[in-house]
C-alpha cells in the first residue's frame, strides 16, 4: 500500500471461519486495534486483543494476534488491505442522523459500503451499494455483506455529487441517530 492499512479484512483459505476486520473508525477512532468486527455477521463490534494484538498497523506491516481465525498454525490466510487515497478511496467513519446527511469523500463515489459499528441486529448488516446497479433514489440496489440473500431495492441515498454521498435519514443499515458507522468509499 505504501500506506497505513485503515481498513482490514482477514479470512482463512483453508477453513471455514469468520471474515475479521480492523476498521480506524473501530471504538470511535481511539486504540481501533483493540477491537474487531466480523464481516459476514451483523454483530457490533468487539473488544479484542487477540485478533489485532492490540497493535496498530503501520505502513509497513500489520500484526495478528493469538485469534485462530486469523493465525492458525497451518493454516493459510488471505488478507486485504484498504487505505484512503485522495480522490480515489476513503476510509472514514460518521455519527448516524435522523435526517439527511452528506458525507463529504472528496470525489463521487461509485462504491460505498457502511457498517454500525456499536449495533449488532438484523436491522444493522454490512450494506453495499455500486453506481452499476444503481445508488439513488428507488433505483437503488444493495446487497448485504452478511447475508446469503438476493439484492434488496431500497432508498438509502437521496443523492451523490462530485465530492460526497447524501444519505436519507432513519435508516438503520446507514443513517440514524444514535448509532456510529464506519465506511469504505471508492471512485
Amino acid at each position: 500500500l505504501n500506506a497505513v492499512p485503515e481498513m482490514i479484512w482477514v479470512k482463512q483459505r483453508t477453513s471455514s471461519t469468520d471474515w475479521q476486520v480492523y476498521h480506524k473508525g473501530l471504538n470511535g477512532g481511539t486504540n481501533p486495534e483493540q477491537y474487531r468486527m466480523v464481516l459476514n455477521s451483523f454483530a457490533a463490534e468487539q473488544d479484542d486483543n487477540t485478533a489485532w494484538n492490540d497493535t496498530a498497523p503501520t505502513a509497513t506491516h500489520f500484526s495478528l494476534g493469538t485469534m485462530a481465525e486469523v493465525n492458525n498454525n497451518d493454516e493459510s490466510l488471505i488478507a486485504f488491505l484498504f487505505t484512503s487515497v485522495e480522490g480515489v478511496s476513503k476510509c472514514g467513519f460518521y455519527n448516524g442522523s435522523n435526517s439527511d446527511q452528506t458525507i463529504t469523500l472528496g470525489f463521487q463515489p461509485r462504491l460505498f459500503i457502511c457498517k454500525a459499528r456499536d449495533e449488532g441486529s438484523g436491522d444493522y448488516d454490512w450494506l453495499i451499494m455500486d453506481s452499476t446497479r444503481g445508488l439513488v433514489g428507488a433505483s437503488g440496489k444493495q446487497l448485504f455483506l452478511n447475508l446469503s440473500s438476493s439484492q434488496d431495492s431500497e432508498n438509502f441515498v437521496d443523492s451523490v455529487s462530485s465530492t460526497g454521498i447524501t444519505l436519507q435519514g432513519i435508516k438503520s443499515h446507514c443513517n440514524f441517530s444514535g448509532r456510529e458507522y464506519i465506511y469504505y468509499a471508492h471512485a
